[in-house]
């Protein structure tokens, strides 16, 4: 903590807020408890905080992340015998806290391109997880994979694919900033508002948002904004919140009931893409499932990357 940016907090909450002491010559701001945090920044109908936890744990020096949402108590890293078991027990023991606790609680896979950690073949076979991180802010992520690894769009379709193969649930998409530095704004910086979720819940407070985020009603954005997202046995509809000067491209994403499970081209193809608002899919009839990603044709503002472009991504609608 640099004393100019210890300044900066006490402009912006007031001196009563920040605690300081000087140890062993070095300032130091004592942080505040989630209470005190809730107490401060929480708007009925308006704003929460939701107690949280990124369990950081490894497999051979191979790191595996793993958020926990809503958390009660405190979960440390379980370890495992290989990459999937560490996978399955840390997200077993935020299940078993759920199921002890009686709260509604969620866990999510991270960044699995970071360090090049996971593969599809990880996530495919897991149990009592619906979410992994289809895109993340941080700049050692690898969201659009390189000419070996595949980019978490493409996984994403290889684990639906094989999961539905599987009768076992879909995976959902999340977009979120994993963010870590707040003073500094630019490429190559975990900053926070790269990526977030947009979720269609029936109040604002934990037990509800987890609910929609179970049952998919939310999308994923980078920037895009959608008014409204439709879809039943017939057909696939976005309605995109259209911004002035911008124009948007939507590709409806599935697989065929007949893929080639070798295929990389039959696994998560094209369906349609249109430049039309709403952007409407009728379906052919031999869709596995079919999802939606939306690209404008702006920058965004502080990207994971140059020349990023602003999106969404829709969940899947299982057909099969």
């Amino acid at each position: 903590m640099t004393k100019d940016k210890l300044k900066d907090i006490q402009k912006q909450f007031g001196s009563q807020w920040v605690n300081t002491r000087i140890n062993n010559d070095t300032l130091e701001m004592k942080l505040a408890t989630l209470d005190k945090l809730k107490m401060k920044f929480e708007s009925d109908n308006k704003f929460i905080l939701i107690q949280s936890e990124e369990i950081s744990d490894e497999y051979e020096e191979i790191p595996i992340h793993i958020n926990a949402t809503n958390l009660l108590e405190f979960i440390p890293p379980q370890g495992g015998s290989s990459i999937f078991d560490v996978l399955q027990r840390n997200i077993d023991a935020v299940r078993k806290q759920r199921e002890e606790t009686g709260q509604a609680m969620i866990a999510h896979i991270n960044h699995p391109n970071y360090k090049w950690a996971l593969l599809s073949e990880h996530l495919i076979n897991i149990e009592g997880d619906s979410f992994f991180e289809v895109y993340n802010g941080h700049p050692l992520v690898n969201n659009w994979g390189n000419n070996e690894k595949p980019s978490t769009d493409k996984m994403w379709d290889i684990v639906l694919t094989m999961r539905i193969l599987k009768n076992f649930p879909p995976m959902y998409g999340l977009a979120v900033d994993d963010a870590h530095a707040y003073y500094q704004y630019k490429i190559g910086k975990a900053n926070p508002g790269r990526g977030w979720v947009m979720v269609k819940a029936k109040r604002l407070n934990a037990d509800n948002i987890i609910s929609s985020l179970e049952s998919g009603n939310f999308y994923s954005s980078t920037g895009v904004l959608l008014h409204k997202i439709d879809y039943n046995n017939q057909s696939y509809v976005v309605k995109i919140n259209e911004e002035h000067g911008v124009t948007y491209t939507t590709q409806f994403i599935g697989s065929r009931n007949n893929v080639d499970k070798n295929s990389h081209e039959e696994i998560g193809e094209i369906l349609y893409q249109t430049n039309e608002n709403p952007a409407i899919y009728n379906y052919s009839g031999n869709e596995m499932y079919v999802r939606a990603k939306v690209t404008s044709s702006r920058f965004q503002e502080n990207p994971y990357s140059k020349g990023d472009l602003e999106m969404a991504w829709t969940q899947p609608f299982i057909l099969k």
